[in-house]
């Protein structure tokens, strides 16, 4: 009777994905597979751009550009664990994809993932510092303050994540174990940690806007109209941060968020993935046109 009890209570709590992948029907594999290659390539245009543009001691940049730097990198590290998953679920039947296997791919996308997740919040404190405040925001030797919560909290989450063994294959690809509720490692991580970067990211964001605005308006009746459109270039720019951080993580944080009450749809799967696929492109437009 107990053992009966545990497994009802097993099924209610815990999303029961079979542990071999679903297959992904090619209408939907091909468009991914197109889109994650054009988002390698521009960002390693970028990556290229970024280092042939800039000259001497590298922590010498500017903030954003070595903010923009950092996040093609994590792009592409990103893209090659989903790629080498998606290879791997593709021959899977000649080299099936064990519990290591998938701890490391799911170790692996989640860390970039999260990284970047972690480097646009700390950005987003350091423009506000910039714009409200007025000063710079000290990073630290060799930005550390940026990298360390950026590339250290998740290495830290993930590690307790693959010590306590909760990863496993979901219905698309490697990732922590997907469980009901909200007390469990697949909210906290995946959920949670994405809903409190938009929270603290738009919030900021739209301190600045109104501060911007405001000084735009400020700008306009004391030094002309050059000064104010300035201003909204600025506020612009800024938002398109914003913008590209809800796209690209707003559609799994959803998903997340359903899989602590549901079973998601599959077309909700393979949008997150999709959607995710395109970072590195929606990250090189909002380069190119802070940059023009």
């Amino acid at each position: 009777m107990m053992e009966q009890h545990n497994n009802d209570t097993f099924q209610i709590t815990t999303t029961l994905s079979p542990y071999d992948f679903k297959g992904i029907p090619l209408e939907v594999g091909i468009p991914m597979i197109f889109i994650t290659f054009c988002s390698i390539i521009i960002s390693s245009i970028v990556l290229i751009y970024l280092i042939r543009s800039n000259k001497g001691n590298f922590f010498k940049w500017k903030v954003i550009e070595r903010f923009s730097l950092y996040t093609v990198v994590c792009d592409l590290l990103f893209y090659t664990a989903q790629t080498a998953t998606g290879i791997h679920q593709g021959i899977a039947k000649y080299a099936r994809i064990t519990k290591l296997a998938c701890s490391i791919y799911g170790f692996l996308i989640l860390e970039f993932a999260i990284s970047q997740i972690f480097l646009s919040t700390v950005i987003a404190i350091y423009a506000f510092n910039l714009v409200i405040r007025n000063r710079n925001l000290p990073l630290g030797k060799w930005d550390v303050f940026l990298l360390c919560p950026a590339i250290g909290f998740p290495l830290v989450e993930l590690t307790l994540v693959a010590f306590f063994g909760k990863f496993s294959p979901n219905p698309a690809f490697c990732s922590i174990k997907e469980e009901r509720g909200f007390v469990t490692f697949h909210f906290l991580q995946v959920c949670l940690v994405a809903f409190l970067s938009f929270a603290i990211i738009i919030a900021l964001y739209l301190i600045i806007w109104c501060y911007i605005k405001r000084q735009t308006r400020v700008m306009n009746e004391s030094f002309g109209q050059q000064s104010a459109i300035n201003s909204r270039r600025l506020a612009f720019k800024l938002s398109l941060f914003v913008l590209v951080h809800v796209i690209q993580f707003g559609v799994n944080a959803i998903e997340g968020l359903w899989i602590s009450f549901d079973e998601p749809p599959m077309g909700l799967r393979y949008a997150s993935i999709f959607i995710g696929a395109t970072g590195g492109i929606m990250n090189g437009v909002v380069f190119l046109m802070v940059n023009k």
